[in-house]
């Protein structure tokens, strides 16, 4: 509904342009010089004084006009101004409806007639600003022409049967054409209201949205924690089972359990994936990264998943040393859901993962020859729960993997193309900005370990939920580590009093009562001259997170791949020309997405 135009809302049009009053100062000295020769100009120069007066008046008030406009409410500006401005119109319609009296005794036709032309002349004008407000045009409109009518008979005694009714028909139209002005003013005064309406509204929803997304993000944020940790207790205890099993019976059974938490950990990844690039910031400190280390990562962690599709898995890597600016956490991020993708809708052949060198940078692709992409799938294909419609083959798809990519891919200031032909297959291509080798320690490629292996040493794990904590022992138990479970603090302090001495201290960065581990993890290291700190945590946005990549300790997000986190303990445990001292500096081992 829009909203009734109020008088105050348009009588500042008239205090804006009655400046159309003082430009008319050139008018009186061209009446006085135009008085015949053989008249008395006193009458003249009395309308001229009359209206010098009256227009410094106006120019005085306009300067208090503009002061209370500001400063008065709406309802006070108008009862104080409607009145002023209806006095106002009052006396200048009167100054103008005596001028034609100023030729009467004249004697001259053609000076009356100019003074009848100049009235007409100055009437249409102020239609232009004071039609803003009927009730004060009238009040200049009647005296101004009622003056002038009354002067028609002494004016053109000869002619005042043809005169007269021209002077009372003109100010009649101009009457009309004045409330035609002011029906214009008000729909344009109300169109002004709707807009404004109409923005505050766009704005409101714009805020509402952007409430809303922040509280999205803000809800996932927290119960990501909670949400990991079941996740993270399932497949350590899955991943347990498999390598404890001694019945081939149940292989099958196992495998598919590992499958299906291994899925479960994919579709969390990405909807928490989606909240944490909402809630970062565009732009971010890109940093020198190697390819090389993290291609063969990729091709590791995805060569089982080739290999029980029955697919061909080839890495070709660069011909020199390929190093490019970007977050590590996103480009992994991109290249895993590329191709957790390409993997899924290649029923038959084979994925490559490749790196070439495109001057200035270099372009990471991937290949396969899957279904291809229909024409009509390609527009929304970004598009966060889209899934193109073959993905009937790949049912374990949830449609968030390239939502995740084209983020990713923005955040990191890269461009990524692709092509595709139906039952041909697929490729996609991201192009990083190259970067200069920071120097050669860090360009050396780090060992790699078997998964397989046993492990030797002690940890210490600071866990409050039983199920990742008991899930972690066996785990650990299997690699032949020695571990010992605390829940809190209390704990900790015990094995650490009963003798157990660990290499290494792995804490979960929130304990039960908002307890930081971190913080504990860093008490407990001063007593342990040779451990060495890893956090391990579900959390997407914690300040202690900050804190401990400061600090220079390697951070692990739950859930860590099993696979990842022997990785991580056997370069931690064992010597390593990598890892000088208890804190570890480098980027987090991925997890199963």
């Amino acid at each position: 509904m829009t909203a009734p135009t109020s008088r105050a809302e348009l009588l500042p049009l008239i205090g804006q342009r009655a400046s159309a009053e003082i430009a008319a100062l050139v008018i009186p000295p061209v009446v006085v010089a135009g008085v015949p020769s053989h008249a008395s100009s006193t009458w003249a120069w009395a309308w001229a004084g009359a209206y010098l007066a009256a227009a410094v008046c106006l120019v005085l008030a306009r300067r208090v006009f503009r002061r209370d406009h500001q400063s008065l409410p709406s309802a006070q500006f108008e009862a104080l101004w409607v009145p002023r401005a209806q006095y106002a119109a009052l006396v200048f319609g009167a100054i103008w409806g005596m001028l034609p009296w100023i030729g009467i005794g004249a004697g001259s036709f053609e000076y009356a007639l100019f003074l009848y032309l100049v009235l007409a002349g100055t009437t249409a004008s102020t239609v232009s600003y004071a039609a803003a407000d009927l009730g004060v045009f009238a009040r200049y409109l009647l005296p101004a022409w009622g003056l002038a009518a009354l002067a028609v008979p002494l004016a053109f005694p000869a002619h005042w049967a043809t005169v007269l009714p021209l002077s009372l028909l003109y100010p009649w139209l101009v009457w009309r054409h004045a409330r035609t002005s002011h029906s214009f003013l008000v729909q344009q005064s109300q169109l002004k209201h709707r807009s404004e309406a109409l923005a505050r509204a766009h704005q409101e929803a714009r805020d509402a949205a952007a409430a809303a997304s922040r509280e999205k993000s803000l809800f996932l944020a927290t119960a990501s924690h909670d949400l990991r940790q079941p996740l993270y207790a399932l497949t350590l205890t899955a991943q347990a089972a498999v390598q404890r099993n001694r019945d081939a019976t149940l292989d099958p059974l196992l495998v598919d359990i590992s499958h299906a938490a291994s899925h479960v950990s994919d579709l969390l990844n990405a909807l928490l994936d989606v909240s944490a690039l909402d809630s970062r910031d565009a732009t971010l400190p890109l940093q020198p990264l190697a390819l090389t280390p993290l291609l063969c990562e990729l091709h590791e962690r995805f060569q089982p998943e080739a290999a029980a599709r029955g697919l061909d898995w080839r890495l070709r890597g660069p011909e020199a040393p390929a190093w490019v600016m970007a977050d590590p956490i996103l480009l992994r991020r991109a290249l895993s859901n590329l191709l957790h993708n390409a993997l899924r809708y290649t029923p038959q052949g084979g994925v490559l993962l490749a790196v070439r060198q495109r001057a200035p940078g270099w372009a990471i692709e991937v290949w396969d020859t899957g279904v291809g992409i229909e024409e009509q799938e390609r527009q929304r294909l970004f598009a966060a729960f889209e899934r193109a419609d073959d993905a009937g083959q790949a049912p374990e798809g949830h449609g968030l993997g390239l939502s995740v990519v084209r983020d990713c891919v923005h955040r990191l200031g890269a461009a990524i193309e692709w092509r595709s032909k139906v039952g041909a297959g697929s490729r996609f291509r991201i192009t990083l900005a190259a970067a200069r080798s920071p120097s050669p320690s860090i360009a050396r490629q780090p060992r790699t370990v078997s998964h397989l292996n046993r492990l030797r040493g002690r940890v210490l794990v600071i866990e409050d939920d039983l199920g990742v904590a008991q899930g972690l022992r066996h785990l650990m138990d299997d690699w032949g580590i020695d571990s010992r479970i605390a829940t809190d603090a209390v704990q900790a302090y015990r094995a650490l009093a009963e003798g157990f001495e660990p290499s290494v201290v792995m804490s979960d960065l929130r304990l039960r009562g908002d307890v930081s581990g971190y913080d504990l993890m860093l008490a407990l290291l001063p007593r342990l001259p040779q451990a060495k700190g890893l956090v391990v945590t579900g959390e997407l946005d914690h300040p202690d997170l900050q804190r401990a990549d400061d600090d220079g300790y390697l951070v692990l997000r739950k859930p860590v791949a099993p696979e990842g986190l022997h990785r991580v303990l056997a370069s931690l445990l064992g010597p390593s020309p990598l890892i000088p001292d208890r804190r570890t500096v480098g980027p987090a081992v991925p997890h199963s997405s």
